[in-house]
């Protein structure tokens, strides 16, 4: 499911990956740099002509702070201003993770439903509604079943 040859990222799509991973928490250029070739790998090979012009236009644009000396050692950290593009560039982000099969932020129902969303509208003509609406009716169940029945608490059990 991997991009194709050094083509793995659309117009647009770098800053945004290196958004998401500095949004996991504050990290130095070269470790970017590590994280991007372990998730992309052997696809892409990033390399600092690349990744750290993404990152100096991230700290332009006030999405990313950047403290230290020099490129190598400078930690890069999450605006709260990038956050909110971040939130805002959620169905972008999936539809990269779906392409790649690369996850990039932190798993939960709601990305994992998004993840959904974006592989079914890349196959959207080619599904019946009726038929997805019965088969997410299923899965729906099956989890319901799955979840731990509430034990009373000792609150609730005195009244």
């Amino acid at each position: 499911m991997r991009g194709v040859g050094r083509h793995v990222f659309q117009h647009g799509e770098l800053p945004l990956v290196v958004l998401a991973l500095v949004a996991r928490g504050p990290v130095h250029g070269y470790e970017l740099m590590g994280e991007l070739g372990r998730l992309l790998g052997p696809d892409y090979e990033p390399s600092p002509g690349s990744v750290y012009p993404a990152l100096a236009a991230l700290v332009s644009e006030g999405l990313v702070s950047s403290e230290g000396d020099g490129p190598r050692k400078r930690t890069y950290r999450t605006t709260a201003k990038g956050r909110t593009v971040l939130a805002k560039k959620r169905s972008a982000l999936r539809a990269f993770e779906v392409r790649t099969g690369v996850r990039l932020g932190t798993e939960d129902v709601h990305s994992a439903i998004e993840r959904f969303a974006a592989r079914i509208a890349l196959i959207a003509e080619h599904v019946d509604p009726g038929e997805l609406d019965a088969e997410l009716d299923r899965v729906a169940t099956a989890l319901e079943r799955r979840r731990p029945s509430r034990k009373p608490t000792e609150r609730s059990r005195r009244g």
